[in-house]
């Protein structure tokens, strides 16, 4: 990465961070990106050079936190390389990821479900963190004949994503009449 490249990045985790403080603080439908550009002493062209939305910074956001779990979870991957192993350990880390804050998880989550129906996401090499690591899971397990071949990799991850963010849900809000463990197992069983 070149000194150009870093400070771009370094400036898009500026924003993000300053982001999530106003968020935190004043909360999230109530924030503008006029404040976020204020608070991170940049411009709002440049704000929105870097993110479209406010949604688009959560994406950032958690992309951001994934990235930097993205040693532990590949060491995981590789102790358990089947797919359902891989998947039960996808399941917790998604859980513990978005269960710390449910407001960012819910307005997260909504996004990310348009975006699924969205023709440019569908074509996009730019998917969220949690997708490209679904997408290499199926991948591997469609090089490994676990999962069939003959349907596009994109559609079974989706399938994977629409099942995940109703065990997430399931698991959070309505944890006393959920095994979490039995429902991560149904999920998995049902998806395979």
């Amino acid at each position: 990465m070149n000194r150009r490249e870093r400070k771009k990045e370094k400036t898009k985790v500026s924003i993000i961070n300053f982001a999530v403080d106003i968020f935190r603080e004043k909360g999230f439908h109530k924030t503008s990106m006029e404040e976020i550009a204020e608070k991170s002493d940049v411009s709002k062209g440049t704000l929105y050079n870097y993110f479209r939305d406010k949604e688009s910074i959560l994406v950032g956001y958690y992309q951001f936190i994934i990235s930097k779990y993205a040693e532990d979870i590949n060491q995981s991957f590789a102790m358990h390389n089947d797919i359902n192993s891989q998947l039960d350990n996808l399941l917790d880390f998604i859980n513990n990821i978005f269960k710390n804050d449910l407001e960012f998880a819910a307005i997260y989550f909504s996004y990310r479900m348009q975006s699924l129906f969205n023709k440019k996401s569908v074509d996009s090499l730019q998917r969220s963190g949690i997708e490209s690591l679904v997408m290499r899971i199926v991948k591997q397990a469609q090089d490994n004949q676990e999962l069939r071949v003959n349907i596009p990799l994109v559609i079974i991850a989706r399938n994977f994503q629409l099942l995940y963010m109703n065990f997430f849900v399931l698991s959070i809000y309505d944890e006393e009449n959920f095994d979490v463990d039995l429902l991560k197992s149904q999920l998995i069983e049902l998806f395979l």
